[in-house]
């Protein structure tokens, strides 16, 4: 049983640092932003889609207005 917890364990550590590695693409992303990057450029940089940077963005702004509250 043992096992299963430090199984478990690691997978939620895991989880908080995909989250938190997600937030952190978010805010350089909004960082690029700021500085007149396009959207466009950013997403050909990273492969992603216009929507897919978006995405990450507005997800940063959610939460950083989330612990703002």
């Amino acid at each position: 049983m043992t096992t299963v917890v430090v199984a478990r364990d690691a997978y939620l550590a895991a989880r908080k640092q995909v989250t938190e590695t997600r937030l952190a693409l978010g805010r350089a992303i909004q960082e690029a932003r700021g500085q007149d990057v396009p959207q466009l450029e950013i997403a050909k940089t990273l492969g992603l889609t216009r929507e897919q940077v978006r995405r990450y963005q507005a997800e940063f702004e959610l939460s950083s207005a989330a612990r703002e509250s």
